[in-house]
């Protein structure tokens, strides 16, 4: 399940930066850019995405309230490694890790969910890979639906097809059919910007 800083620990990111409303289609920061600062997510919605030397953007995730991202901060002398960019009207805290480190040591549990966070990054795009190099469009976009529902713990994703084909470099044209397919026969319902799991099993089974 992805790694949520609940809300109690907000006030620690506070009191190392400062929060800033954002509106839909804001890049917070590009990939390349030097790391510095931790930020979390109080409201709203953002994505992760990659972009190839051609212009090709591919998402990675989106992340919710409660989400950090920009870890690579921690690591003196890092460079983001993604982009982000808000998917929504956002609230988010730009946490300075020099001021932020400090606070952290007073809490064992918010130490320890920073570093969770971080394996489960690292374990998360693993299996993207996987899945990019081994499995065919159906199977993608069921893995897809099924990582995130694990990862979010519900059974509603905040995903359009179109984020959906970004995120599994497939177009769009083909993940509409495909989900088409699938709440055709029950697996899934959808309305727009949502996408609703109603049978785990049978997406699974479309796996190796």
């Amino acid at each position: 399940m992805a790694i949520q800083i609940p809300e109690k620990y907000f006030s620690v990111f506070l009191s190392a930066g400062r929060a800033e409303e954002l509106h839909a289609g804001t890049n917070i920061f590009m990939q390349g850019d030097a790391a510095s600062d931790l930020y979390l997510i109080t409201r709203g919605r953002v994505r992760a995405f990659t972009l190839s030397p051609a212009g090709k953007e591919t998402t990675l995730e989106v992340m919710e309230a409660g989400r950090i991202f920009g870890e690579l901060a921690l690591l003196s002398g890092s460079y983001r490694s993604v982009s982000i960019q808000t998917v929504t009207d956002c609230q988010i805290v730009t946490a300075s890790t020099e001021k932020l480190l400090p606070l952290c040591l007073d809490s064992e549990e918010l130490t320890m969910l920073i570093f969770r966070h971080m394996a489960d990054t690292c374990n998360y795009l693993t299996h993207q890979i996987g899945r990019l190099v081994q499995y065919d469009s159906v199977q993608k976009v069921a893995d897809f639906l099924l990582c995130e529902a694990e990862s979010r713990g519900c059974t509603k994703l905040p995903y359009t097809h179109q984020e959906i084909a970004d995120s599994v470099s497939l177009n769009r044209v083909t993940v509409s059919r495909i989900l088409s397919d699938f709440k055709e026969k029950g697996w899934i319902d959808s309305h727009y910007g949502s996408i609703f799991i109603l049978s785990p099993g049978d997406l699974r089974g479309l796996l190796p």
